[in-house]
């Protein structure tokens, strides 16, 4: 008796998933001193340092992203959650150079936060990818200000 090996056809990319909904909230951590004399425990601090120095407040942005898994191809068929491999997870500080920040492999992990981000703008978008690797388009790409 021969042995038939069955062979999986790849799903194209474009017809994996018909889309992705990206969520994008932040929050901002930073150092804040409130003390008149510039020292944080209220005693007189070292008058060496200028104010300029210590007006200089480091800002740190967290973005907490979310997202949908896709429930259906392009072409309208149901995309069963056993089909999804995991998320790509792209940022950048222009909508047109994202780059490839993390790889989720678990399909049923839908957030990530992004700590440590300095001032400015960043974008990010996500794709899904089936067990065999096909991507998705890019979600909607989301700005955040930080």
């Amino acid at each position: 008796m021969e042995a038939m090996n069955e062979i999986k056809p790849m799903i194209n990319a474009r017809q994996f998933v018909k889309c992705i909904v990206l969520m994008v909230s932040v929050g901002l951590v930073g150092c804040v001193d409130d003390s008149a004399d510039g020292s944080a425990d209220g005693s007189a601090g070292d008058t060496s340092v200028d104010k300029a120095s210590q007006s200089a407040i480091a800002v740190v942005g967290v973005a907490s992203l979310s997202w949908v898994a896709p429930s259906t191809r392009v072409d309208d068929t149901v995309l069963p959650m056993s089909e999804i491999g995991g998320y790509k997870v792209y940022m950048g500080e222009s909508a047109t150079e994202l780059t490839l920040y993390q790889d989720i492999s678990d399909p049923y992990q839908m957030e990530l936060v992004v700590n440590d981000l300095t001032a400015g703008t960043y974008y990010f978008a996500v794709t899904a990818y089936n067990q065999y690797g096909a991507e998705s388009d890019f979600s909607v790409i989301e700005s955040k200000s930080i």
